[in-house]
């Protein structure tokens, strides 16, 4: 299913760079699933992880798209994992914060990873781009963007203090946000 996930992913992906880099957008859902596979061997669940930007990103792509070609339980992850475009940056943002502080382990997993591999891409490129970095962004402040992941940080800890993946982002959004 790892396998059908990754090809799925990359055909729904392709074409799409990572903001303001000429990286292929297909190595972000492959490092979440690869992260996400770091804490637990469900096969849906890294799945979910690779598609986690399916519905959001792609066109043409659906949770009834994903159900028919998974399963439920995956294209139900994805679902959650996804946001609402409609709203504002702010909504958005502060509805996922509050979505991962009561979601299912399985869905936090993937939350957590999709965050991480977020920061590792800042923690690369922040050293070279300097402040620029922040203008690849919908929301250009960084004190806004640090509020963001900070919250996320803070949704999650209860449940992942201790667990290696949750702690290195909590090392990367000191060392970039403070």
């Amino acid at each position: 299913m790892i396998d059908k996930a990754i090809e799925f992913a990359t055909k729904a992906h392709e074409g799409q760079l990572r903001k303001g880099t000429s990286r292929p957008y297909i190595v972000h859902p492959i490092e979440v699933g690869d992260i996400v596979s770091t804490m637990t061997r469900d096969e849906e669940v890294i799945s979910a992880a690779i598609l986690h930007d399916t519905i959001e990103d792609c066109e043409g792509i659906s949770q009834r798209i994903l159900a028919q070609t998974f399963s439920e339980r995956v294209a139900s992850m994805v679902a959650q994992e996804s946001e609402d475009k409609s709203r504002t940056w702010m909504e958005r943002k502060r509805a996922t914060i509050e979505h991962l502080r009561t979601a299912s382990r399985e869905v936090q997993m993937i939350g957590l990873a999709d965050k991480l591999s977020n920061m590792r891409d800042i923690d690369r490129d922040y050293p070279i781009v300097g402040e620029e970095l922040w203008n690849r962004f919908r929301m250009k402040d960084k004190n806004t963007i640090g509020w963001y992941y900070k919250g996320v940080r803070d949704a999650l800890q209860e449940g992942f203090c201790g667990v290696a993946a949750y702690e290195e982002y909590c090392r990367l959004i000191e060392k970039n946000f403070g």
